[in-house]
């Protein structure tokens, strides 16, 4: 069986590795032209990489779009058919999972897992043309006329959880300027902080550093984890089983809205806060002190690779 996963980025690439990990032979990807990251962490997994032009970058103008659609599209053609195409979401996945498509390939797309009741704009399009949605949680599950409830698409645990005192507060590649002021001024905790592309001299921690290559032995370690929205709470609490608070980040105007939040961190056990613009003092401080143990999930990409194998 040929399977092509499409690895789009970030959190994308992080399904894309997750059912790698699970396949009994390698497979072939396609991430965005110029992912250097996206290469380096699928290289051991896969067959063959291909670099495919992303439709549209947060920044790109409808320029932009055009241009790089078109390639893009030149580029998706000249992939082959394959007998399983998996898309993980994001522009990136549009082309490549149409172009397929059209030549035979069976279609499959994953939807985030803080989409709750609303879609993700790719994969709302990419749910017209394939065979089925993967989704994480039973309440996706009504997402989708063709959703499929796998469970938590997470990788196989590379460590063992330890509680070494610390608070990880984590919030991805751009940073979160305003829960970083609020921990810089929070006192009593531990804290260990990445900033991502926020300057780390701005915020005051035991610990501040803007990237590791090995973030999952730092959540492995954390007492408790503090985040956004996004994929870092889900492995936190399915493959570390870690107290975990969720910091709504407004400027995602994008991502899972607010309500999406909110009913993500009722899945997962995890404290729900909203973003630190609301907060009138020590919202930070209670949840810390109280923390909600998180609930207890299997991970689901065992039954994903299963389904698409048979």
């Amino acid at each position: 069986m040929k399977i092509l996963v499409i690895a789009s980025g970030g959190g994308h690439t992080g399904y894309a590795r997750a059912v790698a990990q699970y396949l009994p032979f390698k497979a072939d990807f396609a991430v965005p032209k110029g992912d250097k990251w996206s290469i380096e962490v699928l290289s051991e997994y896969a067959s063959r990489i291909f670099e495919v032009t992303k439709a549209r970058g947060p920044k790109d103008g409808l320029g932009a779009l055009l241009r790089n659609s078109l390639k893009s599209i030149s580029e998706s053609l000249s992939l082959e058919k394959y007998d399983v195409v998996i898309a993980t979401g994001s522009n990136h996945s549009l082309f490549v999972a149409l172009t397929t498509k059209l030549k035979g390939s069976r279609v499959f797309a994953i939807e985030s897992q803080d989409r709750i009741v609303t879609k993700g704009k790719a994969v709302s399009l990419l749910s017209r043309f394939s065979e089925k949605v993967f989704v994480h949680w039973e309440e996706q599950r009504s997402l989708y006329r063709n959703s499929y409830v796998t469970g938590p698409i997470v990788e196989k645990p590379r460590y063992s959880p330890r509680d070494s005192g610390y608070v990880l507060v984590t919030a991805g590649t751009m940073g979160f300027p305003r829960l970083f002021k609020e921990v810089s001024k929070t006192k009593g905790f531990d804290f260990v902080v990445q900033t991502g592309q926020v300057e780390p001299s701005t915020v005051t921690a035991s610990k501040v550093f803007s990237f590791d290559p090995d973030m999952e032995r730092i959540i492995a370690n954390a007492s408790i984890v503090v985040t956004h929205q996004g994929k870092t709470a889900m492995e936190s609490v399915v493959m570390y089983r870690k107290p975990t608070v969720i910091v709504y980040n407004a400027d995602w105007t994008k991502a899972a809205t607010k309500e999406d939040t909110r009913l993500y961190a009722k899945i997962l056990g995890a404290t729900f806060l909203d973003d630190p613009s609301t907060w009138k003092g020590g919202e930070l401080t209670k949840a810390l002190s109280n923390p909600m143990e998180p609930k207890q999930y299997g991970p689901g990409t065992g039954k994903l690779v299963d389904f698409i194998l048979r």
